[in-house]
């Protein structure tokens, strides 16, 4: 198997964690690439040029992260990250997280690259921090449990949040049980272990 992923893209990391956790890691070529750049490598599998891309055991090119985890899922079952009787949790989870993930991406995205006064602009950072509030706000609780996918998709998509909009979103003050369970996953070893590089 093979992964086409960046140190500092959330939804290669989601991957990346889900493979830790299912105890994958060492069955897959990791190609750290910069997708921006258009790598000849990535462009050979992904004619849209993103990461994360998976080339599973047979060779087949699968693009998206909900797409990707949830195969992972499906042909390796153990362990389990989706609980049978909480598959439409788990799924409300995910979707949730990807939105987040989407709002910011969309803000990071304008403001390095575009205008970042444009009423659309405006509009994705709001839908950020609304997006924010709404993870933040599933969370009851620390978990005694391992996570599931859900769950490890809301850690991810909060910890990017941090790592890019830290004094912007300041999501933590509002949910403080929220940012203990946060805490608590991110000493997992999946997580240190996909943790990006410091902000330069």
């Amino acid at each position: 198997m093979q992964l086409f992923t960046s140190p500092t893209s959330p939804y290669a990391r989601l991957v990346r964690v889900v493979l830790a956790e299912k105890q994958l890691s060492d069955q897959v070529d990791y190609q750290f690439v910069n997708p921006w750049l258009s790598p000849d490598a990535l462009l050979a599998v992904n004619p849209a040029c993103r990461v994360p891309t998976f080339i599973t055991a047979d060779g087949h090119a699968l693009y998206e992260t909900g797409v990707i985890v949830l195969y992972l899922e499906r042909r390796y079952p153990e362990p389990r990250l989706m609980p049978r009787d909480a598959v439409e949790l788990v799924h409300a989870r995910l979707g949730l997280a990807l939105s987040l993930l989407d709002a910011g991406i969309g803000v990071f995205t304008e403001r390095r690259h575009g205008d970042a006064t444009t009423e659309l602009a405006e509009r994705r950072a709001h839908a950020m921090q609304r997006a924010a509030n709404s993870v933040a706000a599933a969370i009851d609780q620390p978990s005694k449990n391992d996570p599931d996918l859900g769950e490890i998709a809301l850690a991810v998509s909060l910890d990017w949040i941090d790592y890019r909009f830290a004094t912007e979103v300041a999501w933590r003050s509002r949910y403080p049980a929220a940012s203990a369970w946060l805490d608590q996953i991110l000493a997992r070893p999946s997580f240190v272990q996909t943790a990006p590089p410091p902000v330069s």
